[in-house]
């Protein structure tokens, strides 16, 4: 009796925790993406001529990173990692998609982010989530890859990758800068004199008014502060006390105009009572561009460190579409009240990648819904100190010729940019603004990581709509091997590294 007695105390038990877990809230997610702002561009990390209190906010009630990366430095890559927790090039992705003859002759049709590769918007949605998207899509132009058709159950935005941000005309001309802005699948009547930040930001409240009594995945991907550098004055007015330079005060009310959008949103969660169960995120999608300023096609490329009249990669060498720390090191912060202590400082190396098994652990999926397995990882038992060991030991990057990989405090990299394009070596430790290039002096160890590297890089396909880089090692299994020293000082070698093998 007694042991019948155990047992029917026992299934009670486990029929208790089983309806507690049942009836647990899924968190929402509400994911904030920023177009091309650099490191130095958020106040938490420490600069006095920006204003970002919302952005602030979040790293301040949760945990912002010292050593995020994005997977990419331009943004096509950067989102297809980001979306799908998977690094881009596995799927062909690599490089920013082609839409050149859109919408009637595309030359490559299925440019973007195949549906082979699921994507975070299609894994929530299984879940039951309802999906929303504000912003700029830039993965894909056919009707098959646009938003509605990769998840999301609301989109408004543009498809391409850079936008006015005062007008929009319903014809697709040869500039690009006016395309149309979508709602879902149908074009929006043409519009000016209106503020594209502003309207994504009403967007995005709108869809959290609408759809907050169910678990929700909101994707706020900001063209902001992309050029082109335009902004009302009233935006403008509130920053002219922490600047006197007209370039300035424009890129500092930019970024004012999205983080009062952003706190508009946050409010909203509070309104409806739902911070709490809210997963928020913000990040970047690449490092701050080399050419800025008011005047078209301006370039100082004397700015290698330090602070720039418009965004800043602060401290770090390198910029947008380079392998440097400039070009890939991205603000990070995420907070989940309950879930996440608030004020923590996390300064192991992490990825963009992992926003996505973060963001899928408390649902229970481990690996995609279809295609490559997670390159990314779970960020929360590090957050929670249930694990203590870092969460990469290696992370790589390929952006067309372009590349770098990073193992412990070693980084390597290349860089069709550089004057010298020589492979280059630094220890990250104890030089984290890459100014000591160690290749020369510690042979051995830069020969290791490039073979580690060309390993890896090796088993990634050429992109159909771009090519292939003409220095990837495309016969390392079969014994070949970049020497180093030697490429070094071959300029010849040097300057066929950077070209392109074309698709045939």
């Amino acid at each position: 009796m007694r042991t019948l007695n155990k047992i029917i105390t026992f299934f009670f038990i486990a029929l208790s925790l089983y309806n507690v877990c049942a009836n647990e809230k899924k968190p929402n997610v509400v994911l904030i993406l920023a177009d091309d702002m650099g490191y130095g561009d958020v106040g938490y990390h420490g600069t006095r001529k920006i204003m970002t209190p919302h952005i602030d906010s979040i790293a301040n009630e949760g945990v912002h990173f010292t050593k995020a990366y994005s997977s990419a430095s331009v943004c096509g890559p950067s989102r297809s990692g980001l979306l799908t927790g998977v690094y881009q090039q596995r799927f062909g992705a690599g490089e920013n998609m082609n839409s050149s003859g859109f919408p009637h002759d595309m030359k490559f049709p299925l440019a973007g982010v195949p549906k082979s590769q699921s994507m975070v918007s299609e894994m929530l949605k299984a879940k039951g989530y309802k999906t929303g998207m504000v912003g700029k899509w830039h993965l894909g132009m056919d009707k098959s890859l646009q938003p509605n058709s990769r998840g999301y159950d609301f989109y408004y935005g543009f498809l391409n990758g850079s936008h006015d941000y005062t007008a929009w005309s319903n014809k697709f001309a040869k500039s690009k800068s006016k395309w149309p802005v979508f709602r879902n699948y149908e074009m929006e009547p043409p519009a000016e004199n209106i503020y594209l930040t502003d309207l994504f930001s009403n967007e995005a409240v709108q869809f959290i008014d609408k759809n907050h009594e169910k678990p929700f995945f909101l994707f706020m991907s900001y063209n902001s502060v992309h050029h082109p550098w335009q902004v009302p004055q009233h935006y403008v007015e509130r920053v002219k006390h922490l600047s006197d330079i007209k370039d300035t005060q424009i890129f500092m009310a930019m970024v004012l105009a999205m983080d009062d959008g952003i706190g508009r949103v946050l409010n909203k969660l509070k309104e409806k009572n739902i911070s709490e169960n809210t997963i928020v995120i913000f990040t970047t999608d690449n490092g701050t561009p080399l050419g800025q300023g008011l005047k078209p096609g301006k370039k100082d490329t004397t700015l290698t460190y330090g602070d720039h009249l418009m965004s800043s990669a602060g401290k770090f060498r390198g910029f947008k579409g380079d392998t440097y720390e400039g070009g890939t090191r991205v603000p990070l912060a995420i907070k989940w009240p309950n879930k996440i202590k608030a004020g923590q400082t996390y300064t192991k190396s992490v990825s963009t990648l992992d926003l996505v098994p973060t963001i899928l652990a408390p649902l229970n999926q481990q690996t995609p819904s279809s295609g490559f397995h997670f390159d990314g990882v779970d960020l929360l038992p590090y957050l929670q100190g249930i694990k203590e060991t870092a969460p990469h030991e290696t992370l790589y990057w390929r952006r067309d010729c372009d590349y770098a990989m990073l193992k412990g405090k070693w980084k390597i990299t290349w860089n069709d940019r550089d004057h010298k394009r020589t492979i280059k070596l630094f220890n990250l430790e104890q030089d984290p603004f890459e100014k000591m290039d160690l290749a020369n002096s510690m042979p051995e160890k830069v020969q290791t990581l490039q073979n580690e590297f060309d390993a890896w890089d090796s088993q990634q396909p050429d992109n159909l709509w771009w090519g292939g880089p003409g220095n990837r090692n495309r016969g390392f299994d079969k014994g070949k091997r970049t020497h180093v020293a030697k490429f070094n000082q071959n300029s010849k070698a040097q300057a066929l590294a950077s070209k392109k093998i074309r698709q045939k």
